[in-house]
């Protein structure tokens, strides 16, 4: 790989350039980028979703990625040629500004950096030079067809009409005769159209321009491969976007997710610039029909997880041999029994032991460790449904675990409790709740370096905007919002501790919310001192596991009925 890094740095000469913004993402800004679109990791073999590069002519290049990936790439990354940065203590824009002299040329590809993350250097005072071309296309040869086929949402799963959408958001066009939506979620869920042929995420690949009447032109790949047949909707292929941009004299766009090329192309025309799409927030707020299909789709999963839970602990209990990847593969297949199930929604993290402590591990052929002796096991799936999307974490003791693992995974329990029997007021943000699931980590001096929780599409996005349960967020939380509770703890060579479940928001008493529980699977009762939990938290677990049996029992057979009644036998002091 390193003679690929040469031969860019050698390209970068040719075009004038001294330092090269690369990131981790394609022309859509997915998170889980096509294959043939992975540059990042053709170049330098970084495998994981949030990734900055500062190639530079002379030196040792800069990788700058958050807290649940600088693990995973020390590991990935040949640190001869790399210095790893955490984004929390130096982000891109201020290397840039400690780094390079004034007359320095650092380029950034205008395909593949949106406004916003072109104005974060921008306005440091760094000036940016555009460039059309993708250099790392220019050494990789490889096919770029993206593969897709498109059809409808019913509308028994989506629960609002199209064209009813379409003219809802119009309402915010505030006077402008159009708007650009370049957010695929979005587009998908407005249009109430997925991508059939997916990679964890069924949101089509597209442009779309909504017009103040509520008609769109939607504009992909393959016009041919999509069966979708709407009367305010026209198809076009994605090369006539430039050209019909043209003809609208004045535009709204988002600049959280409109590359950068096509900015530039609107220079003539009156533009209205949001910070964020207006539509996330619709999007998030899911309808009844959503919510129904999400709460089905969980009871689903949740009997593939138990079945997964009970055959582990009967292969370990005859001794016979499982790894991460087998435990991975028979996750699969159990969610492929289940009705309405399209795939995942990630690549599921299997980590055992010192891998669990990589908090986005992806076991391979080399790293594949046998699940065996004493430890602890990671497990964080999720799947794709017609009527709604998961996300689900648990950790599992593996024979005998040590005081100290029981009593920091019970440190992480008493926090998620914590946040899932959280009352608030309207307006409260997750920024203001992350704290709740931190507390008693941090009173031992622990923490993890990752959110506490993000939104989740309906058979969408498994990490959906704009809400989320983290320090930075502030967006106010709303009825029927579904969101993720995992807090964690990482001992680096050891093991790894996550607790995750769904639940979404819900109205309680007249101006307060609080959160409902989606996720039906039982916490591992070995690796909890019931000593560290006071009564009402005892008597959430209880309640919890009463919930998880009651509601999964009647879909598995006598022997998982039975393991699972004691996995869910009542806590006590």
């Amino acid at each position: 790989m390193e003679d690929r890094l040469n031969q860019l740095v050698d390209l970068m000469k040719e075009y004038g350039i001294d330092v090269l913004l690369l990131q981790n993402t394609d022309e859509y800004q997915c998170e889980y980028v096509p294959v043939n679109r992975q540059r990042i990791k053709w170049l330098c073999g970084f495998s994981g979703s949030n990734a900055t590069l500062i190639i530079s002519r002379e030196g040792k290049q800069n990788f700058f990625t958050d807290g649940r990936y600088t693990l995973q790439a020390a590991k990935e990354l040949n640190l001869n040629y790399y210095q790893i940065h955490n984004v929390c203590s130096l982000t891109p824009w201020q290397w840039c500004i400690e780094n390079c002299l004034f007359n320095t040329v650092i380029a950034y590809e205008s395909s593949l950096f949106t406004l916003s993350q072109v104005r974060k250097y921008e306005d440091c005072g760094i000036v940016l030079k555009s460039i059309d071309q993708i250099l790392i296309d220019k050494l990789w040869v490889r096919d770029l067809t993206v593969e897709h086929n498109i059809g409808q949402h019913p509308l028994k799963y989506s629960g609002i009409d199209s064209y009813k959408k379409s003219c809802k958001i119009a309402k915010y066009l505030s006077g402008k005769d159009a708007a650009l939506i370049t957010d695929t979620d979005v587009i998908s869920w407005m249009l109430n159209i997925r991508n059939k042929k997916f990679l964890y995420n069924p949101s089509v690949l597209s442009r779309a321009i909504l017009y103040k009447d509520g008609k769109v032109d939607l504009f992909v790949d393959n016009v041919h491969l999509v069966d979708v047949k709407y009367e305010h909707l026209s198809i076009y292929s994605l090369d006539h976007l430039f050209n019909v941009l043209k003809s609208v004299k004045s535009i709204a766009i988002d600049a959280s997710t409109i590359p950068m090329n096509i900015f530039l192309s609107l220079q003539q025309q009156d533009i209205l610039v949001h910070d964020s799409d207006p539509c996330l927030l619709m999007k998030a707020e899911k309808n009844d029909v959503e919510m129904q299909g999400v709460i089905n789709a969980h009871i689903r999963d949740g009997v593939a997880v138990v079945n997964l839970l009970y055959w582990l602990d009967i292969q370990l209990t005859n001794s016979q041999k499982v790894t991460e990847l087998g435990v991975k593969s028979k996750l699969l297949s159990f969610r492929q029994e289940q009705d309405l199930f399209q795939g995942e929604s990630f690549d599921t993290i299997s980590g055992f032991g010192e891998n669990g402590a990589i908090i986005h591990y992806k076991a391979n052929s080399k790293t594949n460790k046998l699940i065996c002796k004493n430890g602890l096991y990671l497990l964080d799936s999720g799947g794709q449904y017609l009527d709604g999307t998961t996300d689900i974490t648990r950790t599992i003791a593996i024979g005998e675990p040590t005081s100290e693992q029981i009593t920091n995974f019970t440190l992480v329990l008493k926090g998620h409790i914590a946040l899932a029997m959280a009352v608030f007021p309207l307006g409260t943000t997750g920024g203001m709740l992350d704290i709740l699931a931190r507390q008693y980590l941090w009173k031992s001096g622990l923490d993890y370096q990752h959110g506490t929780g993000h939104g989740v599409g309906s058979f969408l996005s498994v990490h959906e905007g704009p809400c989320a349960i983290s320090c930075k967020n502030n967006i106010a939380l709303k009825a029927n919002m579904i969101l993720s509770n995992e807090p964690g703890y990482y001992k680096n060579g050891e093991y790894g501790i996550r607790i995750e479940n769904l639940m979404y928001v819900e109205k309680y008493v007249d101006g307060f919310l609080r959160f409902k529980q989606l996720t039906c699977v039982p916490i591992d009762l070995k690796l909890i001192n019931a000593d560290m939990l006071n009564k009402e938290e005892i008597n959430y677990i209880n309640q919890y596991h009463s919930f998880v049996y009651n509601t999964i029992a009647p879909y598995v057979n006598e022997e998982v009925k039975s393991w699972l009644y004691d996995a869910c036998r009542s806590l006590k002091r």
